[in-house]
């Protein structure tokens, strides 16, 4: 799910909950850096691995869904359509100009204001994310696993030499105004992209996804579809175009390369519910989440869904694990970290939640905040509900010395 303001409606958790459940990475599931080459004779220089094959099929099918042309390929043939050339062009421009505004600054910080965190951090869990690749990657970069969660299906991209050149430039113009939308505010709204899948010709998160890695440079290597085995272990299988959607929870596995380098990185999203009733321990999700390497959690614009007792199990499992968490207002209540002795750096401002959601007011966060004893840190960037007014708040919390929750055993 991306944790959202919906437009039209005010949230309704306590029915159908915008959730999503999280997908977790096991020990199979896991890529390391490849080991070194072993030594030669001192007269010889050790040769460098050679990288993964990248699958040029699907690295040219994403690129053209992000509007980068190519310069072969089927693409080729589309690629001076009307639709795909004012597609391309607007992307080109909303793209400049959010990594700009937002992406710099939030890179710079990352690098001063996480050091210690990305060094430690095997495994980025970014629960309510929905497809945002973009802000997990650019904090975390140095992660070999991003996990992404929600709601939205994952469904299938666009076989465009089925389509006729009106179906295409129906695809991106629904491509475009998704994307659009999250690079004006940093953040999706569940029930609008709910309402775009709907129509059809975007069909779920796997291509929001694409068009995130190939925006930002990368190399995809493999795509491969995940659903959970009769054994509670997840099965692999190879990226193919599905008939139906499956029962949730399922998800996708994407493999990919950052330039220059042979260490395989890999996205998993998956399409899930994270409420109680749907998140159990034991259960596949769980089993995989609780075998994360060294996983840090990251929440923005979490619709306060973690403050609320029908979302325990995860905020457990978010403090049982994680090694950090870095967070705003709408995740981990403030108080749970305080009564576990975490240590807590502030950023930002902190404010009153915005109308959508009530019973959810921090008066200790905000006399933390408001604390003239309290190191309080700038919050160079912007990304979360209070885009339009600026005002935003993350929260570092690294876990207390103690013992480390041991991993679930599959």
């Amino acid at each position: 799910m991306i944790a959202d303001i919906p437009r039209r409606h005010k949230p309704r958790w306590r029915t159908a909950v915008l959730v999503a459940a999280l997908a977790v990475l096991g020990a199979a599931g896991c890529r390391r850096s490849p080991a070194p080459p072993a030594a030669g004779p001192a007269s010889e220089a050790a040769s460098p691995p050679a990288p993964p094959a990248i699958d040029r099929a699907m690295d040219e099918r994403l690129a053209f869904i992000a509007g980068l042309s190519a310069s072969d390929g089927p693409s080729v043939a589309w690629a001076g359509e009307p639709a795909w050339q004012g597609f391309s062009k607007a992307m080109d421009e909303a793209w400049t100009r959010f990594d700009g505004s937002v992406l710099a600054s939030m890179r710079t910080w990352a690098v001063k204001d996480l050091a210690q965190p990305r060094e430690r951090t095997r495994s980025l869990f970014y629960p309510f994310g929905g497809p945002d690749f973009a802000m997990a990657v650019t904090l975390f970069p140095d992660a070999p696993v991003t996990v992404l969660i929600g709601l939205e299906p994952v469904g299938n991209l666009p076989d465009f030499d089925r389509l006729n050149e009106s179906l295409r430039a129906d695809f991106f113009g629904d491509m475009g105004r998704l994307a659009g939308e999250f690079l004006t505010r940093g953040y999706f709204i569940t029930m609008d992209m709910m309402d775009t899948y709907s129509e059809g010709h975007v069909d779920g998160a796997l291509s929001v996804i694409g068009f995130f890695l190939k925006r930002l440079g990368f190399s995809v290597v493999g795509v491969r579809r995940l659903l959970p085995a009769a054994d509670g272990s997840w099965q692999e299988t190879p990226y193919e175009r599905l008939a139906a959607r499956p029962h949730r929870p399922y998800g996708v596995r994407i493999d990919y390369l950052r330039p220059g380098e042979t260490s395989l990185r890999t996205v998993y999203y998956f399409s899930c519910d994270i409420e109680n009733k749907a998140f159990r321990e034991g259960s596949a999700l769980y089993r995989f989440f609780a075998g994360l390497e060294r996983p840090t959690t990251f929440v923005k614009a979490g619709s306060y869904l973690l403050h609320w007792e029908n979302f325990s199990t995860l905020r457990r499992l978010i403090l049982d694990r994680s090694l950090y968490v870095l967070q705003d207002d709408t995740a981990v209540p403030y108080r749970f970290f305080k009564q576990q002795d975490w240590t807590i750096t502030l950023f930002g401002r902190y404010a009153s939640p915005v109308k959508d959601f009530t019973n959810v007011e921090q008066p200790d966060l905000r006399a933390a905040y408001q604390d003239p004893e309290s190191d309080v840190r700038p919050l160079p960037f912007h990304f979360g509900y209070r885009w339009r007014t600026q005002i935003d708040n993350l929260m570092l919390a690294a876990r207390p010395h103690r013992a480390y929750k041991v991993p679930v055993v599959r």
